[in-house]
């Protein structure tokens, strides 16, 4: 999996650097975020710009890490189109919020 981890204060942002998160993806995705769970700060950012599919397995990996860091925030970043409304239509929305922006994002932690 391509990515890249980015360290803002208590936020860590996982880049996704992949086209697509689908089932050959989602287990490498939890590899890399077991890997890294003790640098992950109170909020864990996911940059899925570059994301332009996602399946159910990709969509469980996500719910799994969220499960993973055990009350500590998570959204995403930027998602496209296909991404954003399959948050929507599983009501993952509602767990996972989403923004435009990684600024926006760090923001709403303070």
């Amino acid at each position: 999996m391509q990515y890249e981890i980015i360290h803002k204060g208590q936020c860590t942002i996982l880049q996704v650097n992949e086209a697509r998160f689908d089932a050959k993806l989602a287990p490498q995705f939890r590899g890399v975020v077991e890997q890294h769970i003790d640098e992950i700060g109170h909020h864990l950012v996911l940059e899925l710009t570059n994301v332009r599919f996602m399946d159910s397995s990709g969509l469980g990996a996500v719910m799994a890490v969220y499960k993973m860091l055990r009350g500590k925030k998570i959204s995403v970043v930027n998602p496209q189109r296909p991404v954003r409304e399959l948050l929507k239509l599983t009501r993952m929305d509602k767990l996972i919020t989403h923004y435009d922006s990684i600024d926006s994002a760090i923001d709403a932690l303070a």
